[in-house]
């Protein structure tokens, strides 16, 4: 007869002690992100996601074009994209359309826009080598070659988001409203896995930032859920809040002007600082838990 991996009391109590142990983990990790350097990290990330977003979302959608000339599909890219900003920010939109309009970028354009993205993973990899107290940083080509990586991870996860997203059109079918009359339980299951589509893109991606990226052999892989999922949890509602703000309350408007580009700085920045926190968090879960 097998043993139970865990007996049942061992079970309760692990239950009643993970708030306590979530509690405690944030704590630390709040204190370890205000007593070190994040805030200037967070910085050095939000300029660089300055300089590589509208090149790495030109790059995605030529790539696209490559596979597909329908114009309905690179939409639906770029509206993906935009789900990760405020409500009524549309910057980012207004830029890649009028450069989209322009002629081919040419190999030396293409390598251009790919050596700016690679600069933003670049930065989010110092940023949490240095949440994991990593001294001896990864050699300029291991560096690229970990910040080209988390590029096609990104891209690949961000595809995956595109064909949740996709279900919508069978959702809509008048075969798929049939089936809902039967199976009245899948409304609720549509509704999740449509509404949290974004946000379930981003705590794998998380996820696999915290393990893959620290040049650090502490990670181990079940450690990082918890930071993931409290870093998904935070960044939409801080997409919430800050939509919100853009829409009811900010005093200019974000469509072309100059104010867009602070806004985008902000809400990346705020970005930065959530996800920096998800790491100090993760450190704090990972050492509490050994």
């Amino acid at each position: 007869m097998l043993r139970p991996l865990l007996a049942p009391g061992r079970v309760v109590a692990e239950l009643r002690a993970l708030p306590r142990a979530i509690g405690v983990a944030a704590w630390r990790g709040l204190l370890q992100f205000l007593n070190s350097n994040n805030l200037t990290l967070a910085s050095s990330i939000a300029f660089y996601a300055l300089l590589s977003l509208v090149p790495s979302l030109l790059l995605l959608l030529s790539l696209l074009g490559l596979l597909t000339a329908d114009a309905d599909d690179r939409k639906a890219v770029l509206d993906f994209a935009l789900q990760y900003f405020p409500e009524g920010f549309q910057f980012v939109r207004s830029q890649v359309e009028s450069l989209q309009r322009t002629r081919a970028l040419g190999v030396v354009g293409s390598v251009l826009m790919l050596w700016a993205t690679l600069g933003f993973f670049g930065a989010v990899t110092k940023a949490v080598n240095h949440a994991w107290g990593v001294e001896r940083q990864p050699n300029f080509l291991k560096h690229k070659l970990i910040s080209f990586l988390m590029l096609l991870a990104a891209g690949a996860l961000f595809l995956a988001g595109l064909l949740l997203l996709s279900a919508r059109s069978i959702a809509g079918t008048e075969w798929f409203t049939l089936v809902l009359q039967h199976l009245p339980g899948l409304h609720v299951l549509r509704s999740l896995l449509f509404e949290g589509a974004t946000t379930l893109v981003l705590i794998v991606c998380v996820a696999l930032l915290f393990y893959f990226v620290p040049n650090t052999n502490r990670v181990r892989f079940r450690d990082v859920w918890p930071g993931a999922i409290l870093t998904g949890l935070l960044w939409r509602g801080a997409l919430f809040g800050f939509s919100w703000y853009v829409r009811e309350l900010s005093g200019f408007s974000v469509h072309g002007s100059l104010a867009a580009v602070v806004v985008f700085l902000w809400w990346v920045f705020l970005s930065s600082v959530i996800l920096l926190y998800g790491v100090e968090f993760t450190v704090a879960w990972a050492v509490k838990a050994k």
